[in-house]
């Protein structure tokens, strides 16, 4: 089974969206023998507080089948970022480690440009800190948001281009080197070949890094925007050219790419498709779809189990076991499928 290490859940303020209690009952149901929350909900998870809130909304839900772990943001502000050591270090490894926005998405978390963005890092290795890093890597000097029309679905690509991701990483791994940050480094959701190899040329003079691909990165490129449901296949980082798609699979195959996250964030159908046109994919019932893709596509046994699970576990050092459950179909729970024409390419019909 598998280990999912970028969910949304919302719960609280935005519980029509995804609460915690529906999102573990799903995952259970769907094979998913554990998850990792992102910080970028109504009230950001940023302190001790939140965490416990979050913790707290987990333990209730009642489901122990799944592993849930949450992240923490990170902020420029020094002394948040030392709150949040703390908080770590003492949940550990239920608050699987950080998160950075090194751009705006959903939540408006970002911490905008390269001065901004040493300062957590360099607290971080004046803490001694040697966690996980996920970093959020677009560059919000290199969008153009000018360029985004809800008439033209696909402009959304246009206004977060390529250079946005590729710019943000390089940045992301300068930083690394320059404060001598001691934790272990992740570009979350990787999207474009060529970040992943600026994380490769990286890793291979010592830094500590890894990279996640989504589903819809390797399974879709922007011309599923093209469709009447374009509004649906929004996302940051939004979908790239054709070709792309299948250098991400080959990658992921060669470990380059280390290991398949979802970035599972469901929005109702209003909003994906009227003001404010939200950003995100809803992925957490298709997991087993995205298993059997991978097997189609000529991954091997241990290949999967890899990408899918050992890999995560290991980096984040938490052990997760790989429970057996009982599968159910949970794909009606959710407003919309971007999945219908996968499903027909392999002929799936569900769990």
């Amino acid at each position: 089974m598998v280990v999912d290490c970028h969910v949304h859940d919302r719960d609280e303020e935005e519980s029509h969206k995804e609460t915690i209690k529906h999102a573990l009952e799903v995952a259970r149901d769907s094979g998913v023998s554990g998850y990792f929350a992102m910080p970028n909900t109504k009230r950001p998870v940023l302190s001790r507080q939140r965490v416990i809130e979050r913790l707290e909304l987990a333990r209730n839900a009642g489901v122990p089948e799944v592993f849930y772990g949450v992240y923490i943001g990170l902020t420029d502000d020094p002394e948040q970022v030392k709150e949040a050591v703390a908080t770590y270090r003492e949940f550990y490894p239920q608050v699987v480690g950080f998160k950075l926005y090194a751009g705006h998405s959903v939540g408006r978390l970002g911490v905008i440009g390269f001065q901004k963005q040493v300062v957590p890092y360099s607290v971080l290795a004046q803490e001694g800190w040697d966690g996980v890093l996920a970093v959020h890597p677009e560059k919000e000097e290199e969008m153009v948001p000018k360029a985004w029309n809800s008439l033209v679905p696909i402009s959304h690509c246009l206004a977060r281009p390529e250079i946005c991701e590729i710019e943000s990483v390089r940045d992301q791994i300068a930083i690394a080197e320059t404060t001598r940050f001691k934790g272990k480094l992740h570009m979350a959701h990787i999207s474009s070949p060529g970040a992943v190899d600026l994380v490769v040329e990286a890793r291979n003079r010592g830094v500590d890094i890894s990279s996640g691909v989504c589903p819809h990165h390797f399974m879709y490129d922007w011309t599923r925007m093209y469709g009447e449901d374009g509004l649906l296949f929004k996302m940051n980082p939004a979908l790239r050219k054709p070709g792309d798609p299948m250098i991400l699979l080959e990658y992921l195959r060669t470990g380059k790419i280390d290991w398949v996250e979802t970035d599972h964030a469901p929005h109702s159908l209003e909003e994906k498709t009227s003001h404010p046109f939200m950003s995100g994919v809803t992925a957490l019932p298709w997991w087993m779809m995205f298993v059997e893709y991978l097997r189609q596509h000529n991954f091997t046994q241990s290949q999967i189990e890899d990408v899918t699970h050992n890999n995560v576990a290991r980096r984040f050092g938490i052990d997760i076991p790989k429970n057996k459950l009982v599968l159910r179909d949970r794909r009606g729970d959710y407003p919309f499928n971007h999945w219908k024409n996968i499903e027909q390419q392999l002929g799936w019909k569900g769990v």
